[in-house]
């Protein structure tokens, strides 16, 4: 007997021996198999790693239906002392007069350029309607012509 491999002496082998012709298939499955293994694996890990880091808003639910599309988002927040608005990446105070007129300002600057005349109010469920009405009458006298107001919606089987 020598030493080495050669085609014939591993056909032999396997032809040969009955207890492993059963294994060809599964050996020319592995690949496969370690693919869909893998993948399995990243999307259970994957959910797991993607948090990100934010503000939680309890928005009113309202049981109204889709809105209108816009660009012009602002989200209205209380805070121990006072109300916040939050507009293009910048914060404005609602109970400061120089800040809401900032805020008006920046409002009908983005409405000119974006030829959009609807603003949408992401307003949490403690902000008071009278800090709304605030909002809302900076936004008419910018020349916004329409407000909506956002609901919270509910996840599927989620209460």
């Amino acid at each position: 007997m020598k030493w080495g491999w050669s085609e014939a002496h591993a056909a032999n082998e396997l032809r040969g021996a009955g207890q492993i012709a059963w294994l060809r298939p599964l050996v020319a499955a592995v690949p496969w198999i370690t693919v869909g293994l893998l993948t399995l694996m990243l999307s259970m890990v994957s959910g797991v790693y993607t948090r990100a880091q934010g503000l939680a808003v309890s928005l009113p639910d309202t049981g109204i239906g889709e809105g209108l599309p816009t660009q012009l988002v602002a989200l209205v927040i209380p805070s121990a002392r006072e109300t916040l608005v939050f507009f293009d990446d910048t914060r404005y105070v609602l109970d400061d007069p120089a800040s809401l007129a900032a805020f008006g300002d920046q409002l009908a600057e983005r409405a000119r350029k974006a030829k959009e005349d609807s603003l949408l109010v992401l307003a949490d469920g403690r902000v008071a309607s009278g800090r709304l009405m605030a909002v809302a009458a900076e936004a008419k006298r910018r020349g916004i012509a329409r407000l909506l107001f956002a609901e919270r919606r509910e996840r599927q089987g989620a209460k």
